[in-house]
């Protein structure tokens, strides 16, 4: 099964930046597609809904800290969906054909570290 965050219920929805605060999560089980919209509003929360679904592979734009802790508990493997805009079936098509880069902790984290300068609220000049 492999999962990642959209932006719309839409079959052709785009892929979101988000993560846990992702409004719906796509998941492909190699045949189908499904949409759910995310229950939870925090990325730890939904790494166990990813286990409990039997989610092997996730797919991001972007991640904090706290989801990738938890992620690093799982065997869950963690491919990166790029910075362009890319709709559901493109994703899988280069997902399927081995075209997105599986993250290591090294990629992941400068993943990170752009996120939470992005994300940060702070005005210090």
């Amino acid at each position: 099964m492999i999962t990642f965050p959209v932006k719309t219920n839409r079959e052709n929805a785009a892929v979101s930046p988000l993560f846990g605060k992702a409004k719906y999560f796509a998941f492909y089980d190699g045949e189908n597609i499904s949409i759910e919209a995310n229950p939870y509003s925090n990325g730890a929360a939904i790494v166990d809904w990813f286990k409990q679904k039997g989610v092997e592979n996730l797919i991001i734009k972007e991640m904090g800290v706290n989801p990738y802790k938890k992620l690093k508990q799982t065997n869950i493997n963690i491919f990166y969906a790029g910075d362009k805009r890319i709709e559901i079936s493109e994703l899988i098509k280069e997902f399927e054909e081995n075209k997105l880069e599986k993250l290591n902790e090294e990629k992941i984290l400068e993943i990170i570290k752009k996120h939470e300068k992005s994300h940060s609220h702070s005005h210090s000049h």
